[in-house]
Parts: structure tokens; C-alpha cells; sequence
């Protein structure tokens, strides 16, 4: 359990009110990789659209608590994009009724599309997306918005190579240690899936490979996983009935 985003997520108990839960983030929030998934509900922002019926962490999630809190969830996730990009549409995708953030995003950060220009070093590259996470951060901060980040989990290794598109420069570990940094830096709450994924698979025995559709976005047991460690970091107690 991950106390400073137990504390935040605990509105949800004996709430007076219905709280407002938004999900942020990128294809892997989105539900890329479970069954059904497909752009065929509501509009978010850009070309965005919701997939309502995906199987996916964040409908787990959004099913779960709207059937044992008084609360509502609204997942805003959309496929492909970087932290740069919830900093530039924050007014979009954050409401002002929104009480409640979990952003799980920077998946897409750790690659230098070559037409973007002379690729830069790893080392500038590294500044550069703490720097973006600290910015983002600082967009909740400025709001007054409760928000918890999370690291995302691994990825296989054909998902940490270069391609002819782009340099992969970082890999999902150091997406990990950013976010820590500036986690420790700034006192928000983090939670380190990446770490919680694949303690769960050398616990379990499993080749966290076998939880993957494509070698980076879950299939429909990785997604059950990620809910499964998601609502025990964030102190939410899973019914068996």
C-alpha cells in the first residue's frame, strides 16, 4: 500500500458526496491490447475518442469503484501520447469538478522521432523529460488538483530498441527513476508499477512477456494484473464476491 495515494484515494470511503475520478495517460490506460478495444465512444479531444468497452485496467477500475463508491470515472487516456501532450490540453482533459487524478503517463517519452531533428544525447534527453514531468506536475499543483502519478510496467525488450522511426534513447526504468526523482523532489504520490509488475512475476513465477498482447501493452490477464496492484497501492480492498 502506498500511504501518500491511500490517503488521497480514501474520499472514495464514506464519502458524503460523489467524488470525480479522472484517468489520465496513454494507450496502455486507453486499453490498447484487451479484447474489444476501439475508439467508438465519446470524443476526448483532438482525433481521441473513449474505448467504453475494452478490457482494460482502467475500465476494471472504473467498474469496480462506480459499483462499490459513490464516485464517477472518467478515463481521458489517449493512444500515443507524451506527458508534453496532458501539459498542453490540461484544460481539456482536467475538469474543474474533476477531485481525483491518476495519470499514468510517459511510456511515449522515451524515444526521439528522427524528424524531429538532430537527435540529442541521453544524457540531455534525461533532463529534458524530467523536465516535462516536473512541468506537468507543476499544471496539477497550479489547479490545486489531487494527483497521483504512476510509473508504468515494463515493456519487452523489441519495444526498448530504435527503430528506422525513432532513437530510443531511455527505457521504462528510467521512466521509473524520473518520476521517483521528481516524486521525492516535489512530495507527490507515486506509484512504481514497473517495480510492482515484475515483483509480481518472479513472485508468481511468470514471464511478464506472457502478460503482453505485443511486447508493450497488456493482454486481458497483464490488464487484470495492473488492477489488481493498482487498487492494493492505492489501498482499495478488492471484493471476492
Amino acid at each position: 500500500m502506498n500511504k501518500d495515494a491511500t490517503r488521497l484515494f480514501s474520499r472514495l470511503i464514506l464519502s458524503d458526496k460523489p467524488v470525480r475520478v479522472k484517468l489520465l495517460g496513454d494507450s496502455i490506460t486507453h486499453g490498447v491490447g484487451g479484447t474489444g478495444w476501439k475508439q467508438n465512444g465519446e470524443h476526448i479531444v483532438d482525433d481521441f475518442y473513449r474505448s467504453p468497452d475494452s478490457f482494460c485496467w482502467a475500465k476494471l477500475f472504473k467498474d469496480y469503484l462506480e459499483s462499490h463508491y459513490s464516485c464517477t470515472v472518467v478515463n481521458n487516456a489517449c493512444t500515443g501520447t507524451r506527458i508534453e501532450f496532458i501539459t498542453e490540453h490540461f484544460d481539456e482533459l482536467v475538469d474543474d469538478e474533476d477531485d481525483l487524478v491518476l495519470c499514468t503517463i510517459g511510456t511515449n517519452n522515451r524515444h526521439h522521432r528522427y524528424e524531429w531533428g538532430a537527435c540529442p544525447t541521453r544524457e540531455e534527453y534525461l533532463r529534458l523529460t524530467y523536465e516535462r514531468m516536473v512541468a506537468l506536475y507543476q499544471k496539477f499543483a497550479q489547479k490545486g488538483k489531487a494527483v497521483v502519478f504512476v510509473a508504468n510496467i515494463p515493456a519487452g525488450a523489441p519495444s526498448e530498441r530504435s527503430t528506422r522511426e525513432y532513437c530510443r534513447l531511455l527505457h521504462m526504468n528510467d521512466i521509473q527513476d524520473l518520476w521517483i526523482k521528481a516524486s521525492l523532489t516535489y512530495d507527490f504520490p507515486l506509484i512504481c508499477l514497473y517495480t510492482k509488475f515484475k515483483s509480481y512475476c518472479q513472485y508468481t513465477g511468470t514471464d511478464f512477456n506472457d502478460l503482453l498482447a505485443d511486447t508493450l501493452h497488456p493482454n486481458d490477464r497483464g490488464y487484470e494484473v495492473m488492477f489488481s496492484l493498482l487498487m492494493e497501492e492505492l489501498g482499495l480492498t478488492e471484493s471476492l464476491i
